[in-house]
């Protein structure tokens, strides 16, 4: 099975001025051991400061898609939304989650299944922000986000409590932290991907063929348009 992670900084495993400690490399190992390596692919695929809008742009219309269609992935992990509440207090939560929503329907639409994470708590921001504004709105974005998606599809990173100096990033024990909890979502996945073992009923003589109507004939299904999606995301946004 193939998992591909999508994220801003907080997927690229961004600590102390460079990409150190992505979850999905943890993720790796720790699917590795269960199951033996080979088995699954955890590919990363996080951009710095990047907001849920510009990754589901980036999810519909990069070279990634293309590349990933020689194994398509059955599992997505998004986490997105920190940079979005930093950098665009102007933009409604609801927003935000219409992006997360457009990356998950893209996912469908691939056959895959999307798991979504939570925004963790910004310790540093969030205590400048006058009168608690950013905290209330990380607050209502993850009750959302719950709403939306339910809690079988998105995990809770509210337990995160190892950050960095800047009170942003997560450091090497948090990174872990965060795989640990989303590893269990991944076994979900891999269940639900088991093809399931039919027994062949037993004749005791051969019987005579039945007449049944042919099947029809399989259509490939179409490659996803990309532009509905981008249209819906510009719409949403304004």
């Amino acid at each position: 099975m193939r998992i591909v992670c999508l994220g801003d900084s907080l997927t690229s495993g961004y600590s102390q001025g460079e990409d150190k400690y992505p979850y999905g490399s943890i993720l790796q190992k720790l699917l590795d051991k269960e199951c033996g390596k080979g088995k699954h692919e955890v590919i990363t695929c996080g951009n710095n400061g990047e907001t849920a809008v510009s990754m589901a742009k980036r999810y519909a219309v990069t070279t990634e898609i293309a590349e990933r269609r020689r194994l398509p992935p059955k599992l997505f992990i998004i986490m997105a939304g920190t940079n979005d509440l930093l950098a665009y207090p102007q933009i409604e939560e609801d927003k935000i989650v219409g992006a997360l929503a457009a990356m998950v329907d893209a996912a469908a639409v691939e056959l895959a299944v999307a798991a979504v994470c939570t925004v963790p708590r910004m310790p540093a921001p969030e205590e400048r922000s006058p009168d608690y504004a950013l905290t209330k709105r990380r607050y209502r974005l993850n009750e959302l986000i719950v709403e939306k998606f339910g809690e079988d599809r998105v995990v809770d990173t509210s337990s995160l409590d190892a950050f960095e100096d800047d009170g942003l990033h997560l450091t090497k024990k948090g990174y872990a932290e965060l795989a640990k909890l989303i590893y269990p979502v991944c076994r979900a996945a891999m269940k639900r991907c088991r093809p399931s073992k039919k027994t062949v009923p037993h004749q005791s003589s051969p019987a005579k063929p039945a007449k049944t109507e042919a099947a029809p004939t399989p259509k490939t299904a179409p490659a996803p348009d990309a532009t509905p999606t981008i249209k819906k995301l510009q719409a949403a946004y304004g």
